[in-house]
């Protein structure tokens, strides 16, 4: 393969040392499936398309393909475009996109291993560190482990033995003693659920959950909500799942049930 002016043009070459196209048969090569007989497997295997696809974007480009070909010594095909002068290309600064997920330390609750496992991945797939467990009590045993407080805590509505993720989101809350981030997900979509949920200034998802939406209102409670560093009294609490700007978000949305 090479590349050569051609006074104002640029001509674009590709050789090969193949047997060679006879004359009667260089206007049949650029139609489809169409072949040179050989003895070589390698040919027998291809279909008889690269001549044809490049004879027709030649033909829409209108740079005509020219081809030179002796029979036992091989074939030249040759392509040549105009030449043009150089433009100068502009760089823009690229906008930064702040990641609120990323480090952060992620609490899940749910009594589903499946939702809980696949929950976790999306996270972790962010850069989240994840404590995934299946009560308030693995949750803080774990959190004593690890000697650092969560960013987030995302918790199943109902878990097993009759508790709610409301018990133990508060539980977290006051064992650290400020207001985390938290939301709610559900798969029960009663509407008394919802009102509930609205009521204690939470948003609720229902599941299953669409990892993009949810990385939605993972940021933006990451974003609006505290760090994690002020009084529980100064922090207020998140906005109700009614809000019109995050209507949307509290849509349902998808993870494995």
């Amino acid at each position: 393969m090479g590349c050569r002016r051609r006074g104002r043009s640029l001509r674009f070459e590709v050789w090969d040392s193949g047997s060679g196209i006879p004359d009667d048969q260089r206007d049949k090569i650029f139609s489809e499936f169409y072949q040179v007989a050989t003895d070589k497997p390698e040919r027998r295997s291809s279909l008889g398309l690269g001549l044809a696809i490049v004879d027709r974007l030649c033909r829409l480009l209108d740079h005509p393909i020219e081809l030179n070909s002796r029979v036992g010594s091989g074939s030249r095909f040759g392509v040549s475009v105009p030449s043009a002068a150089p433009k100068r290309v502009v760089q823009y600064p690229q906008a930064v996109v702040t990641d609120h997920a990323a480090g952060k330390l992620v609490v899940v609750i749910d009594d589903d291993t499946l939702v809980l496992h696949g929950m976790a991945g999306v996270l972790k797939s962010w850069g989240c560190h994840v404590v995934a467990v299946t009560s308030d009590d693995e949750a803080l045993a774990s959190l004593g482990e690890d000697d650092r407080q969560p960013d987030l805590i995302i918790s199943d509505y109902q878990l097993s033995d009759g508790k709610t993720g409301f018990a133990a989101i508060g539980r977290l809350r006051d064992a650290f003693g400020i207001q985390i981030p938290a939301f709610l997900i559900s798969g029960d979509t009663a509407p008394e659920r919802l009102r509930e949920a609205t009521a204690s200034g939470y948003y609720l998802l229902h599941k299953p959950v669409l990892p993009m939406r949810l990385r939605s209102l993972v940021n933006q409670l990451l974003k609006d909500g505290n760090n994690g560093t002020g009084p529980m009294e100064t922090v207020p609490s998140p906005r109700s799942a009614t809000d019109p700007e995050l209507a949307a978000t509290a849509s349902p949305m998808c993870l494995p049930q």
